[in-house]
């Protein structure tokens, strides 16, 4: 970055270096989490959240459930199993309302009576296109485990249009979610009538995501009563061109889940209801005579294929404020949530957000933290090398804002201060060096605290001067009254330390102030290494021009007219004269304050104020005796002096024609 130091620099680069080093574990946490059952459980969380706003809610036009449920089992009267000429009357009514095709979600591998089988042999033979279920059993032994296939039996499967494995699978929380066309090399039996309706000559080779149309009986589902009623029999165009899924629907059944044909599904954490087999194989059927499986990456291969987010993260992070550091974090992780919801929805692909989010968040907290204790100690320094120099306001700000300490400047309108002891040098003279600096310590604690308890700035000390300035780091309407007061408190604090010195044999101190309100370019000046926080312009040099210009006039405190005329009315003041100092083309108005705001304005400062008005007007015999008259009042009036020994030259010698009242200065 333009304008860094080595030093900052160096820290940018070690705080990124060790944001990459915690984004790295994090990963690792991460990859470790995901697997494990609570990682997947985590991820798989998400994944029903994702499938909720994909819901639509719409159930697929060309699909039927027929459900083996209660109030077929009240209406019909018989125990499980049927009699299976139940099934062969179901049969053919399905195929005489023109059933597309029919999945039968039952194992028929033993046989019952002659009849019955017989009956469902023709009716399997006359529909041509129903499709049995098959079943896959595990054999738990001490020695081994095997699972067993059970089909029907042949005379069933010879008559009916294919065979499939009824067999779904749950992920471990329970909850099904992903299914195959094929299982071991054989058809599902979703596969198998898929195959059969599409016309294919072998179950599809699909496998992913199930596309659920919705929560558990989202599905058009009927009784299978409600077919073999001969009094009210379900309307043909509920039947006519569509595939219907039979199986059981026991919502009654004590057994858990998975093994009373009832499962989980991505809608029962937020349903509370689960979904019949039936139901199942209907939407994954659904699904491969759709738009297909949904495609996903799994935690650990998402992980692996992301594996660069967290430390990157992490390169950012440590580099920035805490604030910023958690808002990015937490916008990260909530536009990684949004994306894989957005694909889950728009694309039906799930890209696992959860453990990558967490790891955002939680190397968003780890920087928080970091830049927290760094800010922290940085704010501790920065406190206590600022204290003794900048009011407290200014030291609050510059505490909550640093980046004010980097090399550059910005304009503001400031009041500045200039402040020295009149006959220092030759006071100076007559100590030792280690009184000389006990002298200057006195005078500058009282000058400091009241600078610095008028909110101003103190910017340096020259020798025996004080500069110092109002109006920035923080802008303030009020900066020159402060800086006013501020002023005629100096002059009060020296009149205290004179009557100390005077105690100790010491000769007389006196300060001189300039005050100038302007414009100024603020900020810090020097080197990248070492630098000041300091102001500079016309502004600085006109207020240190005032300050020297108090040894014309005898005056301790003189103000420019944009100083006075900020400060308000509320300080009693006079208009000195009109001055055109070194280096400036333009007269400047200046004036004296003659006492703190609120004070009344002395008596003699009305003769003084008209006797100004008859040296403008070239009227100098009566500005003489005017000047003489404030001087008598005042007692001792060096201003009066100073204006009334010009009188008496103008009268000895009169000005020229184009005169304009300016006094030019000889010196500084």
């Amino acid at each position: 970055m333009a304008g860094e130091s080595a030093g900052e620099k160096g820290q940018r680069l070690r705080a990124a270096l060790l944001g990459v080093a915690v984004g790295a574990s994090l990963w690792g946490l991460a990859v470790l989490a995901g697997g494990t059952p609570q990682g997947r459980s985590l991820e798989d969380m998400a994944l029903d959240a994702a499938w909720l706003l994909r819901a639509r809610d719409r159930p697929p036009a060309d699909i039927l459930v027929v459900a083996v449920d209660e109030p077929s089992f009240q209406e019909i009267g018989l125990p499980w199993p049927w009699p299976r000429r139940l099934h062969a009357r179901l049969l053919d009514r399905l195929t005489r309302a023109g059933a597309r095709a029919v999945v039968l979600d039952m194992v028929f591998a033993e046989p019952s009576t002659p009849a019955d089988d017989a009956a469902l042999e023709a009716a399997l033979e006359a529909s041509g296109r129903v499709v049995l279920a098959s079943a896959l059993e595990t054999v738990d032994d001490p020695a081994f485990a095997r699972q067993v296939r059970i089909d029907p039996l042949p005379l069933f499967a010879r008559a009916a249009a294919g065979t499939g494995l009824a067999v779904l699978t749950p992920d471990p929380d329970g909850a099904v979610r992903r299914f195959s066309g094929r299982l071991a090399g054989l058809p599902t039996l979703a596969g198998a009538a898929a195959a059969l309706v599409s016309g294919r000559s072998d179950a599809p080779d699909a496998a992913g995501l199930i596309d659920y149309p919705g929560p558990p009986r989202t599905i058009d589902t009927v009784s299978y009563v409600d077919v073999l009623d001969p009094d009210h029999p379900l309307p043909e165009g509920r039947i006519r061109g569509r595939v219907v899924v039979v199986g059981r629907a026991m919502a009654a059944s004590a057994a858990p889940l998975g093994q009373a044909d009832a499962f989980a599904t991505p809608f029962t954490r937020a349903t509370g209801l689960p979904a019949f087999g039936p139901e199942v194989h209907a939407a994954i059927l659904a699904t491969l005579l759709g738009g297909g499986p949904g495609g996903e990456w799994p935690p650990l291969a998402a992980l692996s294929r992301l594996g660069l987010v967290l430390p990157l993260a992490g390169a950012l992070f440590f580099r920035l404020r805490p604030a910023a550091a958690a808002a990015g974090a937490v916008g990260l992780a909530a536009g990684l949530l949004a994306l894989s919801a957005g694909l889950f929805v728009r694309r039906f692909f799930w890209l696992p957000p959860t453990l990558l989010a967490g790891g955002l968040v939680a190397c968003g907290a780890a920087a928080t933290l970091y830049r927290g204790l760094v800010e922290s100690r940085e704010k501790r320094f920065l406190a206590r090398a600022f204290s003794r120099y900048l009011s407290p306001v200014v030291v609050r700000d510059l505490v909550r804002r640093p980046e004010r300490l980097e090399l550059g400047g910005e304009e503001a309108v400031v009041t500045v201060l200039f402040s020295d002891l009149a006959g220092f040098t030759s006071f100076s003279e007559t100590l030792s060096p280690k009184e000389l600096i006990g002298v200057l310590n006195a005078w500058f604690t009282p000058a400091t605290d009241v600078i610095l308890a008028a909110g101003g700035t103190l910017d340096k000390f020259i020798g025996d001067a004080v500069m110092a300035f109002w109006g920035a780091p923080l802008p303030d309407e009020a900066q020159a009254a402060k800086a006013l007061g501020a002023a005629l408190a100096m002059e009060a604090a020296l009149a205290g330390l004179a009557e100390t010195f005077a105690a100790r044999g010491l000769p007389p101190l006196r300060a001189r102030i300039g005050l100038h309100r302007g414009p100024a370019v603020v900020g810090n000046v020097g080197s990248r290494e070492r630098f000041n926080y300091t102001i500079l312009g016309d502004t600085v040099n006109l207020a240190s021009r005032l300050e020297s210009l108090n040894k014309q006039y005898g005056t301790t405190v003189l103000a420019s007219a944009a100083a006075i005329e900020a400060a308000g009315g509320g300080f009693p003041r006079r208009r000195v004269d009109l001055v055109r100092v070194a280096g400036r083309a333009a007269a400047v108005e200046v004036f004296e304050p003659l006492g703190p705001a609120g004070a009344p304005l002395p008596d003699w400062a009305a003769l003084f104020a008209a006797a100004r008005e008859d040296y403008d007007a070239r009227r100098f015999e009566a500005a003489l005796a005017g000047f003489l008259a404030a001087d008598a009042a005042r007692g001792v009036d060096p201003p009066s002096r100073v204006l009334a020994g010009r009188c008496r030259r103008f009268l000895a010698a009169p000005p020229p024609e184009d005169w304009d009242g300016v006094f030019v200065p000889t010196g500084k």
